[in-house]
């Protein structure tokens, strides 16, 4: 009989430095020592959902790894591609991924723009999914994930956190079609994985989400468990997540909780609908690009429902002083407006961040309580 599989969890809250936590983590996984030797590659996977820094991998745990991997002769890698309604190259810009890949001399794939994909076959009643050849070929993936809700799936974190290497187009298709069924495939397709998870904070949505403290990091080389134990410290029932349904018992090691919060109500009727809504805009721009082609409608309807800035009321001076903010451009001084067309597939929200006197939140979906500036 196999041994059960390990969820390491430690405590960890924001102004602690992350590094001893992690160093004490990956003693716990094993180490790197005897999966990575001179010569191989790779991969570290962040987690880069959008321009948005309280929902993106902290780039301090990236830098650990990419000292590790490099004290024992392997090539680091880092590679990413943002939510489907995001642009990679300007997360990238927003949040200094850039810069930090360009001082510590460490190569930055951005999968959207300059990815080779093979297919690879999930199994019986999935479809062929678009993997990145980078992932397939490591040696070594370092998986980064933050722990949060998603609108779909209920919960992102170890599993949903791999579905950044597929192709866009791919990833598309999925989240009306099996989505959840299909990243537990993918995430079986890749056991050469460990998972290391920033749970310092509780996030109720993948991006734009108020957080609170939650002060952890999980670790461990099962994703299926580390995402279980991760959705009961959200207070996320895991039967309620499609891909967490009858995950194997494991064992927790290190900090385990005196108890969890109970279950939210992730499956209301409310909820069912929300997430039915998401998917049907998915389908409907898979059928639209299929019949017709050209770019996808999701780009505008994030806008709309999502959460995006605008101008209050502001003067000619006010709209020039957050100009200066806008890391893309996008807003427009002379008209005091935030043109939607450079925004859309940023909305970094920085705007709103420096300038919460002069900026607002539109979007359907935008938080009904606080803010987003912590």
């Amino acid at each position: 009989m196999s041994s059960p599989a390990l969820v390491h969890v430690q405590r960890l809250s924001d102004g602690d430095a992350p590094e001893p936590v992690l160093e004490s983590l990956l003693a716990a996984v094993g180490g790197l020592e005897q999966r990575v030797g001179r010569g191989d590659l790779v991969l570290i996977k962040p987690n880069f959902v959008a321009p948005f820094p309280k929902a993106t991998t902290d780039l301090t745990f990236i830098d650990f790894f990419v000292r590790r991997v490099r004290e024992l002769g392997a090539t680091p890698v880092i590679g990413e591609s943002s939510g489907f309604e995001f642009d990679t190259s300007s997360a990238f810009k927003v949040l200094g991924v850039q810069d930090f890949a360009r001082e510590r001399n460490v190569e930055l794939v951005d999968f959207e723009k300059r990815g080779e994909f093979s297919d690879v076959a999930l199994g019986p009643g999935l479809p062929s999914v678009p993997i990145a050849k980078l992932a397939l070929d490591a040696k070594l993936i370092v998986n980064l994930p933050l722990l949060k809700g998603h609108t779909i799936t209920r919960l992102t974190c170890a599993v949903k956190n791999l579905f950044g290497l597929l192709a866009k187009d791919g990833r598309r298709y999925l989240h009306s079609h099996a989505l959840e069924p299909a990243i537990a495939g993918i995430a079986r397709k890749l056991p050469h994985a460990l998972h290391f998870v920033d749970a310092r904070r509780k996030l109720e949505r993948a991006v734009f989400a108020e957080s609170k403290p939650l002060g952890y990091a999980l670790a461990g080389s099962d994703p299926f468990a580390v995402d279980h134990f991760g959705a009961r410290l959200l207070g996320i029932a895991p039967e309620w997540v499609g891909h967490l349904i009858d995950v194997p018992a494991y064992a927790i090691r290190g900090h385990e909780p005196a108890g969890f919060p109970a279950p939210c109500r992730k499956n209301s009727l409310a909820a069912r609908l929300h997430r039915a809504l998401y998917s049907a805009f998915y389908r409907a721009d898979h059928l639209k690009h299929e019949a017709f082609g050209g770019g996808s409608i999701l780009y505008d309807l994030h806008w709309y429902l999502g959460v995006h800035p605008a101008l209050k009321d502001v003067s000619a001076e006010q709209a020039a002083l957050v100009a200066k903010s806008c890391p893309v451009g996008a807003i427009n001084a002379e008209t005091r407006t935030i043109e939607r067309r450079a925004c859309n597939t940023v909305r970094c929200l920085t705007c709103y961040r420096e300038h919460p006197t002069l900026v607002e939140l539109r979007g359907l979906n935008r938080p009904r309580r606080g803010n987003l500036r912590a």
